[in-house]
């Protein structure tokens, strides 16, 4: 009996982990779920990106400590099947977008169609102007055809609340992108994006994994700031941050090469130092204001 005590206790842990992991995760998706969408990206390609990047880094952690990929071990620490494993470690970059672009949002699936199908382009090969409603090629029947069940009018919604498209005032229907991107998403705040939520997460989980001898992440909070207070503090933080900055950089190049033609150190390390300023969001309150009315389409009549 005294020797299931422990046991019981190594089992209370591990669900306790895995049910804080999970909340943690939650609360990491709900951020980068707003940032595939705002990218325009689907959930179906999130979840093929996911799947490939556990499968990269279960054989990346087996390299670490052996000379070979153990295909049969990733599928046990995964759950991928083994065929899908194979197939992820030998597809190339163009074979991975080919099966994405498959997955992709039913809006830009409808854009792509738009632009590339002749029944829905001009004479030039341009998107025509559609009807919305009526016989022949309109908009109604590019999204019955390619929507994946999207009503008609939920669709053109999002086309243009994400400026991917017009309504003129003839009731014609004008593309105007050829994907459904969210404003201000470009491909330079993407890559910086992807490069330095890298960083920051790969140091946390180093930290995690060998707290002995962690890397430096330090975070400071302050609550219930005056919004008048705010924009000062930004102020104050950015010239701060700049001087800091400055300084660091001072003592990385010191501590380099600085081109002198000195035999590169194998055994370096690359070094970079972020400073970043996160303010919690505000609770939504409710609008005083209630937004005008949405425009009806009527069907033309046979």
């Amino acid at each position: 009996m005294p020797s299931e005590e422990p046991e019981r206790t190594v089992r209370a842990r591990a669900t306790d982990v895995r049910a804080v992991a999970r909340k943690a995760l939650l609360q990491l998706l709900e951020p980068l779920v707003g940032f595939v969408l705002d990218s325009g990206l689907s959930i179906h390609e999130l979840n093929l990106i996911l799947r490939e990047a556990a499968v990269r880094s279960a054989a990346a952690r087996q390299l670490e400590v052996a000379r070979r990929v153990n295909i049969s071990g990733i599928a046990a620490s995964t759950g991928i099947p083994r065929a899908e494993i194979s197939r992820i470690l030998k597809v190339t970059g163009g074979s991975s977008r080919q099966a994405t672009d498959r997955q992709q949002q039913s809006t830009n699936r409808i854009l792509a169609v738009w632009h590339q199908d002749p029944r829905f382009t001009t004479s030039s090969g341009q998107p025509a102007d559609l009807k919305i409603y009526g016989r022949g090629a309109t908009f109604d029947s590019l999204v019955r055809s390619y929507g994946r069940g999207i009503p008609t009018r939920a669709m053109l919604d999002e086309l243009t609340r994400t400026d991917a498209a017009e309504v003129l005032s003839s009731q014609l229907i004008r593309v105007k992108a050829s994907v459904a991107v969210d404003r201000g998403v470009t491909p330079r705040v993407i890559a910086s994006f992807g490069h330095r939520a890298t960083e920051l997460l790969s140091t946390m989980l180093q930290n995690m994994r060998y707290p002995d001898s962690p890397q430096f992440v330090a975070s400071i909070s302050g609550t219930n700031l005056s919004p008048s207070v705010i924009p000062l503090f930004r102020k104050e933080l950015s010239l701060k941050g700049a001087d800091f900055l400055a300084d660091i950089q001072d003592s990385l190049f010191r501590g380099s090469d600085n081109g002198r033609g000195r035999k590169a150190d194998s055994q370096a390390n690359r070094v970079s130092v972020t400073v970043f300023y996160h303010e919690a969001p505000r609770a939504a309150k409710e609008q005083k204001d209630l937004p005008g009315k949405r425009r009806n389409f009527r069907r033309a009549s046979k």
